[in-house]
């Protein structure tokens, strides 16, 4: 029989997975339509701004919101189980654990791991807690910003190579690296908020799953950590070891 244990409206169930399905298909996880519009206008001025760059990558997100992930429905001793997973690593037979919420007629899964090799996949997107993901996103900001900005002083500097340019260019250069921190400062503070859903879920599953520090959970990295040789790509970014 399977072993359930309530937290928060999320339960853990325990079973063999019998009569599994899954299905490749697409799905907006992230941006509703309203989201949509708003990465429009955020990509308008990123090239009023002069940021071509990110101004088309901004628009790319805007374009396109829906993504492919694995739907899997499956049963664990009877009990209908369904929901989304990036890729799921799971087949007939095997005995997993569960963190689901009832929908009045089946689970809906939010993360499946199985306990003999600690794998794991959770609904897209979910993969840190709160310190880690705030950290992650403080990082890539800093990271990514200023690496664009040596591309753009090697540039100016180094390309052009006209001395009387200098002092205009160093005067723009100073004020320029400034708003490129700030603009991409406030993307990175309005896209690390619209991922929390996903970053609450996945300590929701870590707790009802009975993994410690769910705020400091980062399973890419110990998915990285404990990668094996014949690992397939997908490991690490689709799913995980926990």
């Amino acid at each position: 029989m399977s072993n359930i244990n309530q937290l928060e409206g999320m339960v853990k169930l325990s079973g063999t997975i019998a009569n599994y399905k899954c299905t490749r298909a697409s799905a907006s996880f992230v941006f509703t339509d309203s989201d949509r519009t708003k990465l429009g206008v955020v990509a308008i001025a990123a090239g009023v701004a002069g940021l071509s760059g990110p101004a088309i990558s901004t628009a790319s997100y805007a374009a396109s919101t829906e993504e492919e992930a694995d739907y899997v429905e499956f049963e664990l001793d009877g009990k209908p189980v369904k929901g989304w997973v990036w890729r799921s690593p799971f087949e007939e037979g095997d005995e997993v654990e569960v963190a689901a919420e009832w929908q009045g007629d089946h689970y809906e899964a939010g993360a499946i791991a199985r306990q003999s090799d600690r794998m794991i996949a959770l609904y897209p997107h979910c993969s840190r807690g709160t310190t880690k993901h705030i950290k992650n996103a403080v990082k890539w900001w800093f990271v990514g910003v200023t690496a664009w900005l040596v591309v753009a002083a090697l540039f100016f500097f180094f390309m052009i190579g006209r001395e009387d340019y200098v002092p205009f260019m160093a005067y723009g250069f100073h004020y320029g690296a400034l708003a490129s921190y700030a603009f991409f400062g406030l993307m990175a503070f309005s896209l690390t908020r619209k991922w929390m859903p996903f970053v609450r879920l996945t300590e929701r599953v870590c707790r009802t799953l009975g993994i410690p520090d769910s705020g400091n959970v980062d399973l890419v990295k110990s998915a990285k950590a404990q990668r094996k040789p014949d690992d397939p790509g997908e490991y690490g970014s689709f799913y995980f070891r926990y």
